[in-house]
């Protein structure tokens, strides 16, 4: 036969709930993706209007070859997920250097495909009603020694 609880485990539940209901409400009014889980993730919490503008942050690259390609952000071809360069952006374009250890993940993940040259961090900006869109370059970086490219080297390191 189970007992009451006592006092000291009522009071120990009561603020244990407190507790959690706290932060959550906390997280949702002032908290951002560092507040996780008791904070929604931006990725997700806001809304565009009908008429807005929808942004898409993707990379290029020039490769040794002359050709502009698509930088594939994954975690299965660069190693490296999309949503870790959103994360980053900020940094990106004040330390364009930080695109060099880009360089290196692809020439080690796919060292058969032609070296890149030049990175481009780019935002393509979708109008929703008229489907028009506009692309912005935020940061550029031409990679040193693209054939056999090595590390930032900053402190921090990569991304």
């Amino acid at each position: 036969m189970q007992g009451r609880l006592g006092p000291y485990a009522v009071l120990w539940r009561l603020a244990v709930t407190a507790g959690v209901v706290t932060t959550v409400c906390l997280g949702t009014w002032v908290g951002d993706d560092g507040w996780w889980p008791f904070a929604p993730m931006s990725q997700y919490a806001f809304s565009v209007r009908n008429d807005g503008v929808v942004g898409s942050l993707g990379m290029d690259a020039l490769t040794v070859d002359g050709d502009l390609v698509r930088v594939p952000l994954s975690k299965e071809r660069i190693g490296i997920e999309r949503a870790e360069i959103e994360g980053q952006a900020a940094r990106f374009v004040r330390r364009p250097e930080l695109l060099q250890d880009i360089a290196v993940l692809h020439s080690r993940r796919l060292p058969r495909e032609p070296a890149y040259a030049v990175i481009y961090l780019r935002n393509t900006s979708t109008r929703i009603l008229t489907g028009d869109s506009t692309v912005t370059t935020l940061a550029m970086w031409r990679v040193v020694d693209p054939r056999n490219p090595r590390p930032s080297g900053l402190p921090g390191g990569g991304p």
